[in-house]
């Protein structure tokens, strides 16, 4: 599984049903960090006597540094794992420079996010998650070995 998320970069490829596993752990594992950093904070803001904002800025300092750069680690390598995973996809589907198009995604996203509201980017982010869902193996051409038998 760790394969599927964080190797073979440049010429790895998911039929639709890994990639669908791939993408429920990456969010399962997403979820899991942030609900323990919720924890963090709201168990650091009832052990705290002053208000919230002072206990998340103590907080932070506790962590200091380094705890800040291993989050912030964390939150990347999935960043990476995800972005990885819908490359692979893309390759199976046998679409031309995946990487070039799950950058593009990313930057539309961002830009329609910041611009038109997050409701327009969630859209937008929906439509290419379904897409990589339901678009068999080799439908742009050259796809993965088996590509009739694939999920």
């Amino acid at each position: 599984m760790l394969l599927n998320l964080w190797g073979e970069i440049l010429d790895g490829r998911l039929s639709r049903l890994q990639f669908l596993v791939s993408y429920l752990l990456i969010a399962a594992i997403a979820i899991l960090l942030a609900f323990g950093l919720g924890a963090v904070i709201g168990a650091a803001e009832r052990m705290g006597a002053s208000e919230s904002l002072t206990n998340q800025v103590s907080l932070a300092d506790s962590l200091g540094p380094v705890g800040l750069t291993i989050v912030a680690a964390m939150f990347a390598l999935l960043l990476l794992g995800q972005l990885n995973i819908m490359a692979k996809r893309l390759r199976d589907m046998g679409a031309p420079a995946p990487w070039l198009i799950v950058l593009a995604w990313m930057l539309l996203a961002g830009f329609l996010s910041s611009g038109g509201g997050v409701a327009l980017g969630g859209l937008l982010g929906l439509g290419f998650l379904l897409a990589l869902l339901f678009v068999p193996t080799g439908a742009f051409g050259s796809g993965g070995a088996g590509a009739s038998t694939r999920l």
